[in-house]
């Protein structure tokens, strides 16, 4: 059952999440079939492939487009905020039990943190310190969030700021909570595909007294190049309860600290 307070996506970003699911199972397809499938106009089609395009998530080709089931969709910001939206808001409710009004927060740039935006007045006043632009777009006018945006080089694929701007930036505060989720886990380890990421979650999990970890089920379904840090190190990790049973068994008898949501 879909949360009432979820937000609605528009007309354009529903056929262009409808276009990357149809690309994801076969690979690639006719542009005029996509129109004829989804029943608008091929200067329509033409348009979200541009915008699709633009956003590195697909290739054109002589009438066709295509794309390739690599990590390139994960670290895209407009596939990953499209992706298991319903487990991602159970996962945000659940992480702002943990979060209390005063706190400082350092939160980072991936789409499963991002809805805590939708609960955060319940903890307010709050010190948020991030490097996601869609974090600074949704609390920019929460009343009683102090925000603070962390410098850097932007980077349009992951709609945040990295860098050794940004590194240093985020090693210049002391906070309460780190507020994070992953690419993906492998065995018993985060992993993600940049080494920019990598720098800049490593960075935020060293200035935070208290870490939070939230992470769906797909999490478990990717691998990826570099090593980001153990399970272990977070005090909690919120897990939603789709994960199969015996991933979530292997990380209890490791003693990680799992909340199943």
């Amino acid at each position: 059952m879909e949360d009432s307070d979820a937000p609605q996506m528009s007309k354009a970003e529903q056929r262009r999440s409808e276009i990357i699911r149809i690309l994801m199972e076969s690979g690639s397809a006719q542009i005029k079939d996509l129109a004829t499938t989804l029943g608008v106009s091929l200067m329509t089609i033409h348009r979200d492939l541009n915008d699709l395009h633009d956003q590195g998530l697909v290739r054109r080709i002589r009438g066709a487009v295509s794309v390739e089931k690599s990590m390139l969709f994960e670290s895209s910001y407009l596939y990953r905020a499209r992706q298991h939206v319903e487990e991602k808001r159970r996962l945000a409710r659940a992480a702002v039990a943990h979060l209390e009004p005063g706190n400082a927060i350092v939160w980072d740039d991936s789409s499963t943190t991002f809805h805590v935006c939708d609960f955060i007045e319940q903890v307010t006043p709050i010190t948020v310190i991030t490097n996601a632009l869609p974090v600074m777009e949704q609390l920019r006018d929460k009343q009683d969030v102090e925000l603070i945006g962390l410098g850097g080089k932007f980077h349009r694929g992951y709609n945040g700021f990295f860098g050794m701007a940004c590194e240093r930036a985020i090693r210049s505060y002391h906070v309460d909570v780190a507020l994070m989720s992953t690419t993906t886990i492998q065995g018993l380890s985060l992993f993600t595909q940049d080494e920019n990421v990598v720098r800049t979650k490593q960075a935020m999990i060293e200035i935070a007294r208290k870490k939070i970890l939230m992470v769906d089920e797909s999490k478990f379904h990717f691998s990826a190049l570099n090593y980001v840090a153990d399970v272990s190190v977070f005090d909690v990790v919120l897990v939603s309860n789709s994960v199969d049973k015996s991933v979530v068994e292997r990380m209890k008898q490791a003693g990680i600290k799992l909340e199943l949501v």
